[in-house]
């Protein structure tokens, strides 16, 4: 399965020490060249673990127009832009995108896409993990924004508490 990835769900999951559940679901991740400068620099908790982490490859983009025109387009940032190009480059099977700007787009480009709450219930029902709960308040106690309705959605889903 080609997986594709925006930079905030690997810099949040960087933030709990849990990149490594993106292998553990899609084997490996590909990221635009865009997306690796955009994790590797500064002081982010993300920049030694993206650094470090053998299920990412970083890609170019054949095309860096198409991401310049989209940025015009959308008012995207360049590592939406970069992703969304790259998964229509490589015909991926994923986007992973969290923000509701990229992912209004890539939906209206016809790509299917996952957040980062999706690949936590994902290792859940593949049992890589034993509960949403804790990896989900780990993240909101580091800044990570999730809304009470996604967050109840997730627990449900999960099967951690009734609807």
């Amino acid at each position: 399965m080609i997986v594709v990835s925006d930079t905030t769900p690997l810099s949040e999951l960087s933030k709990v020490g849990k990149l490594d559940l993106l292998q553990a679901v899609f084997g490996r991740v590909i990221i635009p060249q865009q997306v690796y400068e955009e994790l590797t620099t500064g002081n982010h908790p993300a920049v030694l673990a993206v650094k470090s982490a053998l299920l990412l490859e970083v890609r170019s983009i054949s095309n860096n127009q198409l991401i310049e025109q989209l940025q015009l387009e959308t008012d995207l940032d360049l590592g939406e832009c970069s992703a969304i190009i790259l998964t229509e480059e490589l015909k991926a099977e994923q986007l992973l995108i969290d923000e509701k700007a990229g992912r209004k787009v890539a939906i209206s480009r016809g790509l299917p896409i996952i957040g980062l709450v999706g690949v936590i219930i994902l290792a859940k029902e593949q049992g890589l993990i034993d509960n949403v709960k804790n990896i989900l308040d780990d993240l909101m106690s580091k800044g990570t924004r999730i809304s009470p309705k996604i967050y109840d959605y997730a627990l449900i889903t999960a099967r951690e508490i009734l609807g």
